[in-house]
């Protein structure tokens, strides 16, 4: 272990017994009009404090308009601080909290940073731990910077610990501010929601209230070995901590900082809920088995739930008693929008919207829910006695997403064929929706035997139909292949109450496989779809511009409504 690093374990010590200051928390805001604090207090700290040339004071803006402005004249060469900090009300402690700060970016070009800093915990050094006299800090920071000019101002997060962002391996992404009229004032905002993981997002608005310019992606981090730590690295979350604004810059040109800050707050009951799932902007999701999930912040008591296809959001009536929600099958291929409003006893903070698009089908199994081998078994049990293990989880061959399932079989015994069968908890309507097909992708090897694939749906009341693949090579094919299926053939079953689906390999005689031959045939994603085109033949329908499954001239026609059409094309 080098000497710097023992250092600053010997630090993280020190700082994780001395945790925050103070017990509670109460909201502050700052406006520092009338050139005076509305705070009791604000401590102003630099490290290293070594020439006294840092300082946090209120400078005069128009109308009354008063600011705060952290500022060191020095240059790191001679002792100036490379980190100048203003904490409001340190003995004011949040765990979940927003800070939230109008900056002032000025000038052609900063290549300074500044920014707002939530869970700051500290100790002032006499010099004899850090080796110079001044505040070690642990703390999430939310960075404002632009040192290719105000057109290119960006904003970032970071995990700090003891002054140092080495524990980062890999750096959270910097976030451009899109737009270039950004001389002057934004509004920023940091978010910190949780205690293990911890979720760190930072906000960008036009003005307190107004139009949002850009938000990060939300940064996780845990007491784990996080992903985007230093490897071996151990750092614990930082569970509470005052709240502030920051400067800093340690190369020696230009000389110092200026960070120029109005209307700074911390409040523990603004946080939006965060961590939605589905994900924010996710595709695909399938319209059947929606199940919204969320986080909030620990002062919501209760929350409104907003859902609806994009620009027709409607408040969800009751609402949830919990951070779930099913809201049933949804349309296809639509776009939906949500949000989470957190209720405490403050009043209703709004939360951020989110968005996520159905797929053009509805999931029967995509596999990706199982954990092992046994869980996929249990769901889909093969129908050969004596103990035997045929289906397996996979997750080298797959077609879409992480798993699949392995379907290995030996025909060579009787029965001289093997089924897998997924049973429903209730039968399921495979009508509703407009569905039509039911469409499974699958893949062989080319060392199989030929036989027979068929899939056999069983109804609520034992009624059953099988439909064969047309091929018995199918399972030979190296390549993956969709199968779809009219779910009109399966005529014997009642397609409003379907309970088992069944995949069958072999035909009830001996496949003629070696004696201890296993085969195998991978499978992956089975889906309810609305009218498809059955293209079991695989054929070239590229130019089947209407969507009718055939090629012909009604396909010219539609291409020839827009002949001609020119748009726009920038080199």
């Amino acid at each position: 272990m080098s000497r710097r690093i023992e250092e600053l374990v010997a630090i993280c010590a020190v700082l994780a017994l001395i945790g925050p200051v103070g017990t509670a928390h109460a909201n502050w805001s700052e406006t520092f009009d009338g050139n005076a604090f509305d705070l009791a207090t604000w401590l102003f700290r630099g490290y290293p404090e070594l020439t006294g040339t840092f300082s946090g004071t209120i400078q005069d803006g128009p109308d009354n308009d008063d600011y705060l402005t952290l500022d060191e004249a020095s240059p790191a060469a001679i002792g100036g601080t490379q980190l100048g900090v203003g904490i409001g009300d340190p003995d004011d402690i949040f765990s979940d909290v927003r800070v939230g700060a109008v900056f002032n970016v000025s000038g052609d070009a900063s290549r300074n940073y500044h920014g707002l800093a939530a869970r700051i915990s500290y100790f002032i050094d006499d010099g004899s731990m850090s080796g110079y006299p001044g505040i070690v800090a642990n703390t999430y920071v939310l960075t404002i910077h632009y040192e290719e000019g105000p057109g290119n101002l960006k904003v970032e997060l970071v995990k700090a610990a003891n002054n140092q962002t080495g524990i980062m391996a890999e750096w959270q992404p910097e976030v451009p501010v899109p737009g270039l009229g950004h001389g002057g004032s934004r509004y920023f905002e940091l978010d910190v929601v949780g205690s293990d993981p911890v979720y760190i997002t930072g906000s960008v608005y036009e003005y307190e209230g107004g139009p949002l310019l850009v938000r990060t992606p939300t940064f996780v981090d845990t007491s784990a070995n996080d992903p985007w730590e230093a490897p071996g690295i151990h750092d614990d979350v930082f569970a509470s901590g005052s709240s502030g604004v920051f400067g800093m810059w340690e190369s020696p040109q230009p000389a110092g900082y200026h960070s120029p800050f109005d209307s700074v707050s911390s409040i523990s009951d603004g946080p939006a809920a965060v961590n939605p799932s589905p994900a924010d902007g996710a595709t695909g999701v399938s319209a059947a088995n929606v199940n919204l999930s969320w986080v909030e912040a620990a002062f919501a008591t209760s929350r409104e739930l907003w859902l609806g296809k994009e620009g027709a959001m409607q408040k969800v009536d009751p609402a949830p008693s919990g951070t779930t929600y099913s809201p049933g099958t949804l349309e296809y291929g639509q776009t939906y929008q949500w949000r989470v409003d957190q209720v405490g006893a403050s009043g209703t903070a709004t939360g951020h919207t989110w968005s996520f698009t159905t797929g053009d089908c509805l999931t029967v199994d995509d596999f990706e829910s199982y954990a092992d081998d046994a869980a996929i078994e249990a769901a889909w049990p093969h129908s050969i006695t004596g103990g035997y293990h045929y289906i397996f989880l996979e997750t080298g061959q797959v077609r879409q997403g992480a798993k699949s399932m392995r379907f290995e079989y030996q025909n060579q015994y009787e029965p001289w064929l093997t089924e897998a069968t997924l049973t429903f908890d209730s039968a399921q309507d495979w009508t509703a929706n407009g569905v039509e097909a039911l469409s499974l992708v699958f893949r062989g090897d080319d060392a199989n035997v030929e036989q027979p694939i068929s899939i056999k749906l069983e109804d609520a009341t034992a009624g059953t139909d099988t439909v064969p693949h047309p091929y018995m090579y199918a399972v030979q094919s190296e390549s993956w292949n969709d199968w779809d299926i009219d779910l009109q053939e399966f005529a014997g079953v009642d397609l409003t109450a379907v309970k088992k689906i069944t995949i069958v390999i072999g035909n009830g005689t001996n496949s003629g496989q070696e004696v201890e031959d296993r085969d195998v045939l991978y499978i992956d994603h089975i889906k309810l779809c609305p009218a498809r085109c059955f293209n079991v033949d695989q054929l070239d329908l590229s130019g089947d511009a209407n969507g009718d499954c055939v090629v012909d001239y009604k396909d010219l026609a539609t291409i020839a409504d827009g002949w001609l059409n020119e748009g726009l094309m920038v080199p």
